[in-house]
C-alpha cells in the first residue's frame, strides 16, 4: 500500500492539490461526479445568462418585459451557480471543504479591502462605481484556493 495516497471524496489521489483546476476554475477539478456535476451546471447558467442577456437586450424596444428579464438575469444564474458550488462543497471531505471555505473568506476580505478603496476614490472622484468589477473576484479566490491548498500539502 502507497503510504502517500488517499482516497479523499475531493477526487485527489494523494496530497498534490491539482494547481491547473485550481487557477482555472476555482475547484479541485472534474475527477468526482460531484465536480463534474458543477462545473457542467455552472457552464450552463452562464451560457443561458448570456443568451437571455443578449436577447433582452435586443428585444426590449419590441417586448417591454424584456429589459426587466436582462437586468435580472445574472443575479439569478449568478444565485444558481452559488447554489451548485454549495452542493458542491458538501460533497468535498472536511480538509477540502475547508480549504475551499479558507480561501472564500479571504476572497471576501480581498473585495471588501478592494470594494472600500474603490469607494473611497469614487466618493472623491465622483466616480460611478459599476457593480460588474466584482467578477474580478472569482480569479481572487481561484489565487486564494491555490495559496490555501498548499499550506496543506
Amino acid at each position: 500500500m502507497d503510504p502517500n495516497r488517499s482516497d479523499d471524496p475531493s477526487g485527489n489521489d494523494s496530497a498534490q492539490w491539482p494547481a491547473g483546476p485550481m487557477l482555472a476554475y476555482g475547484t479541485f477539478g472534474t475527477r468526482t461526479p460531484a465536480g463534474r456535476r458543477y462545473h457542467l451546471r455552472a457552464g450552463l447558467a452562464l451560457a443561458a445568462m448570456l443568451v437571455f442577456m443578449m436577447g433582452g437586450a435586443l428585444a426590449r424596444h419590441a417586448i417591454p418585459a424584456a429589459g426587466a428579464i436582462a437586468a435580472i438575469t445574472p443575479g439569478v444564474a449568478f444565485a444558481y451557480i452559488g447554489w451548485e458550488f454549495r452542493r458542491y462543497l458538501q460533497s468535498l471531505d472536511e480538509l477540502a471543504r475547508r480549504i475551499q471555505l479558507e480561501s472564500i473568506a479571504w476572497t471576501y476580505l480581498s473585495g471588501l479591502a478592494l470594494g472600500m478603496l474603490l469607494g473611497g476614490v469614487g466618493v472623491v472622484y465622483r466616480w460611478q462605481l459599476n457593480p460588474g468589477w466584482l467578477i474580478v473576484l472569482e480569479p481572487v479566490r481561484a489565487c486564494w484556493l491555490y495559496f490555501v491548498a498548499r499550506r496543506y500539502q
